[in-house]
């Protein structure tokens, strides 16, 4: 049960990163961008990347992070996030911002906060359909800004000792890693210490004082360095890191799972990577090393209905453990007899769950649901004709894969 749990994951994650409209592309600012600034754009949306509509972020918080991280990583300024100089910086308030009432914010928004972009709209299509005007400067306001605003401003601080390079960053932690099968842990390790280690939970109040968060960067930073600089300290720390909080590291799994996987995004990662000389990433490049990804834990993977649907005559049906802990838990105890399919893949259930576990009705033709003759209506959809797209995927998560007629994985399993 536990293999075909795993493998039909594998077959619908395939589909989802077969085909580029079934993820998230970024609307940068300006398609000639290095690729070390794009993958650092990427990680710098994924930071803001809660609780709103991911298109908005890659849409919009994409176009006006890309230039935010091209300026600073060229003019290696600071400045360019110090709120107190609102014609420079790419964090203002919104009293400052010169469209203010082309946009009607709300009265008393004086002491908050948006991210502006320097560019007046012209063409950019994709922001005029987020209903931006011509001859305006697009904004983006994520959701919890105070706090996400204190985690760029301490990537920057850190990355500064970098030359503001988010690929050399990466390469120092690789130097520091051996091939073992924890090194992808470990690099996300570093990765949550450059960006999501005490930062705290900030109001917009506190953003106005520059130096004062400034001086707060360094000292996090120096406490960051410390920690990679001493390959004991570190191993301590990362011990304590792997326990539980690697579990919940949502926003950064996300990322380096792009940087791994996705068709655009793991290009740019290792052409940047490439480009500054690396000979350090090798291992990354194995398919090997995905099956050491930890599932992206959200409101949809720990989904009661899902839950119980797939782990249904398991030993693990009882299991209290968070969902990522426990696919953790199932992989490493069935490694040896898993063919397909690991952790991470289950990251689906963002686009599976709302479409089929909050739809009762959708039982009848899910493919987990074959596994227990739940599926009974499973045959009236599949159309099993190489010249269409497969329906199954199409209704349950919205992948578009070309049906793969007599071969199919779930057709298997439907036939018993």
């Amino acid at each position: 049960m536990i293999t075909k749990i795993f493998a039909i994951t594998d077959f619908i994650d395939k589909a989802r990163w077969g085909n580029k409209e079934d993820y998230n592309l970024i609307n940068f600012y300006d398609m000639n961008l290095s690729n070390d600034v794009k993958i650092l754009t990427h990680w710098l949306c994924y930071i803001a990347d809660r609780q709103m509509a991911f298109q908005r972020v890659w849409d919009v918080g994409g176009f006006v992070f890309s230039e935010m991280a091209d300026q600073i990583t060229k003019k290696r300024d600071l400045e360019l996030l110090n709120p107190q100089q609102p014609q420079k910086s790419f964090l203002i308030k919104r009293d400052d911002y010169v469209n203010r009432e082309k946009y009607n914010f709300d009265d008393g928004d004086g002491g908050k906060y948006l991210f502006v972009s320097h560019q007046i709209l012209r063409e950019n299509e994709i922001l005029l359909e987020h209903e931006f005007e011509r001859g305006t400067r697009p904004y983006f306001i994520p959701r919890y800004y105070p706090s996400d605003y204190i985690s760029i401003l301490s990537t920057f601080s850190i990355l500064k000792d970098y030359e503001f390079s988010l690929s050399r960053y990466i390469n120092a932690l690789l130097e520091k890693l051996d091939k073992k099968d924890d090194s992808v842990q470990k690099l996300l390790f570093g990765l949550y210490l450059l960006s999501y280690f005490e930062i705290g939970q900030p109001k917009s109040s506190d953003l106005i004082n520059f130096e004062r968060n400034l001086a707060r960067a360094e000292k996090r930073k120096n406490l960051i360095e410390r920690v990679l600089s001493d390959s004991n300290e570190f191993e301590d720390e990362f011990n304590y890191f792997r326990k539980d909080t690697i579990f919940k590291q949502k926003r950064a799994w996300c990322s380096l799972r792009d940087f791994l996987k996705s068709p655009e995004f793991t290009e740019y990662f290792f052409n940047a990577l490439e480009e500054i000389g690396s000979n350090n990433y090798g291992m990354l490049r194995s398919k090997d090393v995905l099956k050491y990804l930890e599932l992206p834990g959200d409101v949809w993977n720990n989904n009661p209905t899902f839950r119980k649907c797939i782990l249904q005559g398991t030993p693990y049906e009882q299991s209290t453990l968070n969902f990522a802990k426990l696919l953790r838990k199932i992989f490493n105890e069935n490694r040896k007899v898993l063919k397909e399919g690991y952790p991470e893949q289950f990251d689906i259930t963002f686009d599976f769950v709302p479409r089929m576990c909050d739809k009762g009705s959708n039982c009848s033709i899910c493919p987990y649901g074959l596994l227990h003759g739940n599926a009974i209506e499973f045959n009236r959809v599949c159309v099993s004709d190489r010249s269409k797209y497969c329906p199954i995927v199409y209704i349950s998560c919205n992948y578009k894969m070309t049906c793969l007629g007599e071969d199919c994985l779930l057709l298997q399993y439907a036939k018993g």
